[in-house]
C-alpha cells in the first residue's frame, strides 16, 4: 500500500469525523440549555456523576439481557448516525440558506479568448478551408473542454470542504439567533446565553472566510484555465497558420474581460436559482398573454 496515499486517507477520514464531532457537539451543547439535565457547571457540561448513573443503568440493562456487547455496538452506531444525520440537515438546510455561491462555469470564463482566436484560424485558412480541417476544428474545440473540465472536477474536489463549511455556517448562524431569541423569552434556558452569542459571531467569522476562500480558489481556477487553454491555442496556431495569422491569434488572447469568479444568489430546493426561476415564470407569463390575445382574436 502507498504510505502517501494511506496518510491520505487517514486525514481524509479525521476530517470527515473532526466536522461532524464538532457541529453535533455545539448542537448538542444548545440543546442541553433547554433540557433539565440534573446539576449542571455553567450549563457547559451536565453533572458527571449523572452521566456515570446513566451508564450504569444501560449496563445494569444489557447485563440482565445478556447481549451486553450486541447492545454496545447498537448504541455506537445509533449514535454515529445521529451526529452524521444533524451534520447532512445543517449542510443541506446550509445550502437553501441565502446567499449561495456559484462558481461561474470554466467555458463562460474563458469564451472571450476561444471566439476571437477561433475566428482567427477559420479565417487563416481563406478559401482552402476544408471538411477535414473543419473535424480538426472541432477535436480542437473538444479538447479545450476537456481542460476546462478538469480543471473544474479538481477545483470542485478541492473546495468541496469550503463550499461545505459555508453552508453549516449559514445553518449555525440562523440556528444560533433562534435559539437566542428563543432562550430571551420567557422559557427557562440553564446555559449562558452569551454563549449563544459567541456562536453567532464564530459562525459569522467562519462563513465569510469561507466565502472569500471560495471566491480566491475560482479566480485562481479561471486564471489556471485561461493559461492552460491560451497555451493550447498558441501550440495550435505555431502548425495551423501562418505567422501573420500567429501573431493575430497571440493579440486575440492577449487580453481577458473581466469576470467575477463566482455570485451571491438564491437557491429554490428542487428548481435551481431564484433568478432562472423568476426569469422562466416571466416567459410563461408572456406565452400565456400570448394564447389569450389569439384567442380574444380569433
Amino acid at each position: 500500500m502507498d504510505v502517501e496515499q494511506f496518510l491520505d486517507g487517514v486525514i481524509r477520514f479525521s476530517n470527515f469525523v473532526t466536522s461532524r464531532l464538532l457541529v453535533s457537539g455545539v448542537v448538542f451543547y444548545v440543546l442541553s440549555g433547554f433540557m433539565d439535565l440534573g446539576s449542571a457547571s455553567a450549563g457547559f457540561l451536565p453533572d458527571v456523576g449523572l452521566v456515570n448513573q446513566v451508564v450504569e443503568n444501560y449496563q445494569s440493562i444489557f447485563d440482565m439481557l445478556g447481549v451486553s456487547e450486541f447492545a454496545l455496538v447498537l448504541i455506537l452506531f445509533v449514535f454515529v448516525t445521529t451526529i452524521h444525520v444533524i451534520y447532512i440537515v445543517f449542510e443541506k438546510v446550509g445550502d437553501y440558506l441565502p446567499p449561495a455561491i456559484v462558481p461561474v462555469e470554466g467555458w463562460t470564463a474563458i469564451s472571450d479568448v476561444t471566439l476571437k482566436a477561433f475566428q482567427t484560424l477559420r479565417a487563416a485558412r481563406g478559401d482552402q478551408h476544408t471538411e477535414g480541417e473543419n473535424q480538426r476544428l472541432y477535436e480542437f474545440t473538444k479538447k479545450l473542454k476537456q481542460i476546462e473540465r478538469d480543471f473544474d472536477t479538481e477545483y470542485e474536489q478541492r473546495l468541496s470542504g469550503a463550499h461545505a463549511t459555508f453552508r453549516i455556517a449559514k445553518t449555525f448562524v440562523v440556528f444560533s439567533i433562534l435559539a437566542w431569541f428563543f432562550a430571551a423569552s420567557p422559557a427557562d434556558y440553564i446555559g449562558n446565553v452569551r454563549f449563544l452569542l459567541v456562536i453567532l459571531a464564530i459562525s459569522l467569522v467562519v462563513a465569510f472566510l469561507s466565502a472569500l476562500a471560495i471566491f480566491k480558489a475560482n479566480r485562481s481556477r479561471i486564471e489556471e484555465v485561461r493559461e492552460a487553454v491560451v497555451n493550447e491555442i498558441h501550440e495550435f496556431s505555431e502548425i495551423w497558420v501562418g505567422e501573420m495569422h500567429r501573431q493575430q491569434v497571440l493579440a486575440d488572447t492577449a487580453t481577458y474581460n473581466p469576470l467575477r469568479p463566482a455570485t451571491l444568489t438564491v437557491v429554490v430546493p428542487i428548481y435551481g436559482t431564484l433568478d432562472v426561476l423568476v426569469r422562466d415564470l416571466r416567459n410563461w407569463q408572456k406565452r400565456r398573454l400570448a394564447r389569450r390575445q389569439r384567442g380574444i382574436a380569433q
